[in-house]
């Protein structure tokens, strides 16, 4: 808006002074509302940049948690105890591929919190021991194949997950490529 001469508006006519006033008051009042407008949207432009914030920091601190594991000297007579029912008892008790499947499936259905849990459980015991158990490698695989299971899911629009659910979903991809 341009500079207003008041001293040209108190040499006018009264009722032209009011009709230029009252048009100036409008384009004061429009003016008003642009930049309050303006305010409002770089106000909402702030509140998602620290949004966005707030989320890096909080994945900087979960890949700051994930690190390598260290190689620890492994003494192979500690991981073979002998077993008494020997190799058929155990391929016996071994789930076949369909209760594996129906497995993964189950776990494509969990929360993305108790997968996520699970991963750093895992890890966790992986880092006070040194070993990864068959058994650990195992769950992190079906744990693997569920989120692809879910990401099949989100690019199918099966699935809407939240923001935390994306993050979650993330981290713990990341920490299990550490790990296979």
């Amino acid at each position: 808006m341009k500079k207003i001469d008041f001293a040209k508006i108190k040499q006018l006519p009264p009722e032209e002074k009011v009709k230029v006033l009252q048009r100036i008051e409008g384009e004061l009042h429009k003016l008003i509302d642009e930049r309050r407008k303006e305010i409002e949207e770089k106000n909402n432009e702030i509140e998602s940049a620290e949004e966005l914030l707030r989320e890096a920091e909080q994945e900087s601190r979960v890949l700051e948690e994930i690190k390598i594991p260290e190689i620890k000297k492994i003494e192979i007579d500690k991981l073979f105890i002998p077993k008494e029912e020997g190799l058929e008892g155990i391929a016996s008790t071994a789930p076949s591929d369909i209760e594996k499947q129906a497995q993964i499936e189950e776990l494509s259905k969990a929360p993305m919190q108790e997968l996520y849990n699970t991963v750093v459980g895992i890890k966790n015991e992986i880092d006070q021991t040194g070993i990864e158990t068959l058994y650990q490698q195992g769950k992190i695989e079906q744990i693997n194949e569920a989120m692809y299971e879910k990401r099949k899911a989100i690019e199918n629009k099966q699935y809407n997950p939240t923001q935390k659910a994306k993050h979650l979903m993330t981290a713990a991809e990341q920490m299990m490529e550490n790990y296979m």
